[in-house]
Parts: C-alpha cells; sequence; structure tokens
C-alpha cells in the first residue's frame, strides 16, 4: 500500500508540474538543454526531472533539461556515432580517463565557454583559479569544472579491510613495508576464503591503473605517472621520462611478479568484466587494493551476513607529501551542435546557485524521492530493485559543499570525499593537458601494444627481466619515441605560458 500511494502521488506531482509546465511555457521560448552521461536512468526519472523543469521555469530560466543516458557498455562507440553524425544536444559530460577534454576539444565536438562566461559570474565564482586552470585548452576554458569530491588524495590510496587485518595478527597497516603489506594479503585471502567462500584479490579500478600505491615507497617520490596510457613519468623538475623504460616501472613489475606468482593477482584479470570484481568486493572479498571507497563498507554490510566489517583507506608512507595530480577530473562541456549554447551554461548557473537546486536535481523530491537527515545526509526512497527512486550523479554535476552523503555513511567516508591535505606537492602536469592530434596514428597504436606487450608485464604474469626489451621494442617500432617528442614539445610550450608552474612544483 505505501509503495501504491507512492507511486500515485508521483503520478499526480508528474500530471500538476507538466501542466504548470506547459502554462509557463506559453510566455516564452524555451530552449532544449539535452545533457549526454554515461549510465541508465533512475526508475522515477519523469517526475524528478518535471520538477527540476518547473522550477527552473520559475526561477525565470528559460531552458528544458533532458538527461540522455549512454549505457556503460555502449558508450565509446554511441558517443562515438553521435559526434560523427553530428546529433544536436547541449552539454556533455566529460570524463577526463575516459574522453579527455583536449581529445573533444580536437576534434571540434566542444567550443569554448570563455565568450558567455562573463554573463554568470555567480558560476565562474563557484569553482577555484587551479580547477578552471583544469579546464583550459590552447588557452581557452572549454568546460565548467565539477568540484564533487576532494582531488588532494586521489592517487596512492588503498582500500582495506581493517577489520581482517587485525584478525589475522596486524594491528596496523604496515605503511612502510611492501613485503609485510604481501604478507598481509596472503593471509587476508585464506581468511576471506574461508569467510565469504569466494577468492579475494589485489586489483586496479581499471587494467590501465598504474601502481601508484607502490610509488610513495621509492627513493625517487614524489613523481606522477600519467594514468591513462601509462606512458609519461613526470618528475617534480619538469622532465618528462618514458615510464615504461623507467627504473621504477622495474619496481613495479618485480613487485607485481611476485604477487602473481602468490596468487595474489586474478590470474585472469586481463579478460574478466572488472564489474565482476567489485561484485566480489562488495561481498567482502577484496585484498588491499587501489580501488574503491569507505563507503564499501556499508555495501558489504546490505549485501552479506557478515559482521563489524570495516573498511578504510590507507597509503604507504603516510609522511611523504600528497601527489596533486589534477585540477578537476569531471567537467562538463557546451556541445558543438548546441542550438543554444548558453543553455547548458543557464543550467549549470542555476544548479549551483542553491543548495535548494542541488538537492532537487540530484535527490528529486524531499518527501517522494528522499529524506533529508541534517545538511549533510539523505535517506533515500528505493525501487523494488533497491535502486534509488531517483538520483543524478554527483560525481557528474555535484559541488562539495552542497552534497548529502547516505545517511549510513561512516565518518571515514566522509572525511575521504572531503579530505585535504597539510602535506602536498602538486605534478607540473596538473593542469596539462595533451593534443594528441598529431600522433593520433601513433596513439592508436600504443594503446594496442600496451594491451598486449606491457599488461601482461604489468600485473606480473610474466618475468619483466624476460620480456621488456622485445615489449619496449614493440612500443618503439608502434611509435613510442614520436608520442613522447610531441609530449615534450607541447609541455614545454605549456611551461613556457605558465612560469609559476614549476615554482607550484618545488
Amino acid at each position: 500500500m505505501k509503495k501504491f500511494l507512492t507511486l500515485v502521488l508521483a503520478l499526480a506531482l508528474v500530471l500538476t508540474m507538466t501542466g504548470a509546465f506547459a502554462a509557463l511555457a506559453e510566455e516564452k521560448t524555451i530552449h532544449p538543454m539535452r545533457f549526454v552521461q554515461p549510465g541508465t536512468l533512475p526508475t522515477d526519472y519523469e517526475t524528478g526531472i518535471a520538477a527540476v523543469n518547473e522550477k527552473l521555469l520559475a526561477d525565470g530560466y528559460d531552458i528544458e533539461v533532458e538527461i540522455i543516458r549512454i549505457p556503460w557498455g555502449e558508450y565509446d562507440t554511441k558517443l562515438n556515432m553521435m559526434l560523427a553524425t553530428g546529433e544536436e544536444f547541449e552539454l556533455l559530460h566529460v570524463m577526463q580517463d575516459v574522453k579527455n577534454m583536449s581529445a573533444l576539444a580536437a576534434m571540434g565536438a566542444i567550443v569554448p565557454v570563455d565568450q558567455y562566461l562573463d554573463k554568470y559570474p555567480n558560476l565562474v565564482a563557484m569553482f577555484t583559479e587551479t580547477e578552471w586552470l583544469g579546464s583550459l585548452y590552447n588557452g581557452e576554458h572549454y568546460a565548467v569544472p565539477c568540484s564533487w569530491k576532494s582531488f588532494d588524495n586521489l592517487m596512492s590510496y588503498m582500500n582495506v579491510r581493517t577489520d581482517v587485518m587485525k584478525a589475522v595478527g596486524y594491528e596496523e597497516f604496515p605503511s612502510e613495508s611492501v613485503e609485510d603489506v604481501i604478507d598481509l594479503m596472503k593471509k587476508s585471502q585464506d581468511y576471506i576464503l574461508e569467510e565469504t567462500g569466494i577468492k579475494a584479490y589485489n586489483w586496479f579500478h581499471q587494467n590501465q591503473d598504474t601502481a601508484h600505491w607502490l610509488h610513495r615507497t621509492y627513493d625517487t617520490y614524489p613523481f606522477y605517472v600519467e594514468n591513462s596510457l601509462g606512458i609519461v613519468l613526470a618528475r617534480q623538475d619538469g622532465t618528462i621520462d618514458s615510464f615504461y623504460e623507467s627504473e621504477e616501472f622495474k619496481q613495479d613489475c618485480e613487485t607485481y611478479y611476485e604477487m602473481y606468482q602468490a596468487g595474489l593477482v586474478n590470474p585472469d584479470v586481463l579478460n574478466i568484466d572488472h564489474s565482476s570484481m567489485y561484485d566480489s568486493a562488495q561481498l567482502g572479498a577484496f585484498l588491499p587494493s587501489q580501488t574503491f571507497d569507505p563507503y564499501t563498507a556499508v555495501t558489504i554490510m546490505n549485501n552479506t551476513d557478515l559482521q563489524d566489517v570495516v573498511v578504510d583507506w590507507v597509503e604507504m608512507c603516510p609522511e611523504k607529501p600528497e601527489m596533486v595530480m589534477t585540477f578537476v577530473q569531471n567537467l562538463n562541456a557546451i556541445s558543438a551542435t548546441a542550438e543554444d549554447p548558453e543553455s547548458g551554461l543557464k543550467f549549470l548557473d542555476w544548479l549551483y546557485a542553491s543548495k535548494e537546486n542541488h538537492d532537487l536535481f540530484h535527490y528529486g523530491i524531499e518527501g517522494v524521492h528522499y529524506t533529508a537527515i541534517g545538511d549533510n545526509k539523505i535517506e533515500q526512497m528505493k525501487d523494488e530493485s533497491g535502486s534509488a527512486l531517483y538520483v543524478m550523479d554527483t560525481w557528474m554535476t555535484g559541488y562539495l559543499p552542497y552534497i548529502r552523503f547516505a545517511a549510513d555513511s561512516p565518518d571515514s567516508q566522509i572525511d575521504y570525499m572531503t579530505y585535504k591535505a597539510d602535506n602536498y606537492v602538486v605534478s607540473p602536469i596538473a593542469g596539462f593537458i595533451f593534443d594528441a592530434t598529431n600522433v593520433q596514428t601513433e596513439l592508436s597504436n600504443l594503446q594496442t601494444e600496451i594491451i598486449a606487450s606491457i599488461y601482461p608485464i604489468k600485473i606480473g604474469m610474466v618475468s619483466y627481466e624476460e620480456n621488456i626489451d622485445q615489449a619496449i621494442a614493440n612500443l618503439k617500432a608502434a611509435g613510442l619515441d614520436a608520442y613522447l617528442e610531441e609530449y615534450r614539445a607541447q609541455f614545454a610550450a605549456y611551461l613556457e605560458a605558465n612560469p609559476w608552474v614549476l615554482e607550484a612544483a618545488a
């Protein structure tokens, strides 16, 4: 009966809002604001978005928002097709670790926003100078930053089930010794197998990721390895080295070879869908890894009969500085095919104007889709599958001071999301965006060759010593040197135009 009444109320709200929207729309020209994002729409999307559009009109904005979601499994293919055919939409979510802003700008898929920003001073003021630096390409801002979490701890942390850690004899995470961490993994694997019946492994969020957690233990730290291809090793003095030819990569591979031979890395890691690893993790089966965040502890408790599960984020050598490697990771850009290029900026201006607007778009209608708990927590209504009835992902459009956390979020989750480091360094390439236009052939060849030649060495499947020479020869044949030469040339020009960068990195 409760679900039935909720559905009736939602339907009534949609009908009321539709009528109100139509009446207001008659008074002015309404421009579409079609927003392309990855994922799928929530069950009660129509009710929530109708409320958003009603408030937009009431607040004097002449736009109508429509969220267009592309399922993750089809994202690259379908987005490329939309861009190739010139399909009309106004706003595109940009993920720097999936299809970065420079690639989209270079192909003409998005347009600069500078000519419009003077009209939206409140929107500009929402983000820091460094966050806006993250949206620069060829001297122009090409997107609006999304400030949904702190990036001071984006690299090098690990997630650990500290309840298991203590059960196998470690009162504290052995942050000074890689060998002790490997010993902890071995003991945790046995414990978790007996506890859950699932063999747990160490793994990356994505196979392309670099073993940043190890880098803090090296004498040459701080340095940063660009994560999308793992080709570029940026040192704090501005030197750009070839990571796969470096001593640091050799050390990574030797550690992972030891781990792989000990059965701590899934033997089929290069082929399995990484979502299946998350499925196991949500049942409690994971070893210390560069993966998710502390809210996983809550997910585990909701999905299993396990008791007293604790997931914490830790890092090696915590006395060493954090590495700030990006000013912004997610952005929202104006599509080159927009009917009205300003529609997207109008929406973002409205979205960030108040916590009320932010709540409405991201969480829906209070009392129908969620119950607010204090200033920063929330209880969301669920559909029959257990998913939120209405939600828009804050990692795509959220603003950290406004974001609400699940009512059962542990303090460690909020600390992780809002963490600001006292001791940190900024990578010289944090604000640099590489334009691969001149090396597209090399880039395509390298992407294929890295998967074929480097991945098996990187994850420890095969010996570094026996395979690295041939792997490097393959990379050079694919265009490694030309790619690095172009990268270095562009980075040198960036440093010349921004002399403050190396001072900030010092």
